[in-house]
């Protein structure tokens, strides 16, 4: 988790590994930041801890963003499926110029599982992400379950590629009021 208002920033090229024994994820909460800006030469990559060959979908938790938009929920604050219900998996607000941060040329490899039966996570995970917020080139592959889901928001997201993932490819919940530009779906 990412807390207290903080800001992760992370280098281009930077190769982060979520650990499947624990189901690592990164959970960013609502009020911080993470600055993942790679390059199209050195993309940032988010992948499975396992050895190569080793990997497969679902391996780790994969990365999700909460934020402070508007979403359609009663009281306009909830849960983000998946993760055991805290202050610290609550999305939603009334600030639909919120921002969580930018994604740039970032990859997420392995991800998304059930981290609570029947309620699982995503390889990217939007929860009432604000449209101040950066997402551009973003690739989710072999993803266990959705690739890109927004629950809420109003994050604009251009250049999305969702590369053979086991569920849906692009999944809008509790009214997500963004835009999404230049997407690709490639399934298997």
């Amino acid at each position: 988790y990412v807390t207290n208002g903080a800001t992760l920033t992370i280098l281009p090229g930077t190769i982060i590994r979520g650990d499947k024994a624990t189901q690592g994820t990164l959970i960013i909460t609502k009020g911080c930041k993470i600055i993942a800006e790679g390059t199209q030469n050195l993309p940032i990559v988010f992948t499975s801890n396992e050895s190569v060959g080793n990997r497969t979908e679902g391996d780790w938790g994969g990365l999700v963003l909460l934020g402070l938009a508007k979403n359609n929920q009663p009281g306009g604050v909830a849960n983000i499926e998946g993760i055991v219900p805290t202050t610290d998996s609550q999305f939603g607000g009334n600030f639909d110029n919120d921002n969580s941060g930018t994604l740039r040329y970032v990859r997420i490899e392995f991800a998304g599982i059930a981290l609570e039966p029947n309620k699982e996570i995503n390889g990217i995970t939007f929860g009432s992400v604000g449209n101040q917020t950066i997402v551009d080139y973003v690739q989710v592959t072999l993803s266990g379950d959705d690739s890109f889901e927004w629950f809420g928001g109003t994050v604009n997201c251009k250049h999305l590629i969702a590369y053979r993932g086991l569920d849906d490819d692009f999944d809008c919940d509790f009214g997500y009021r963004g835009k999404v530009q230049f997407a690709l779906s490639i399934r298997d």
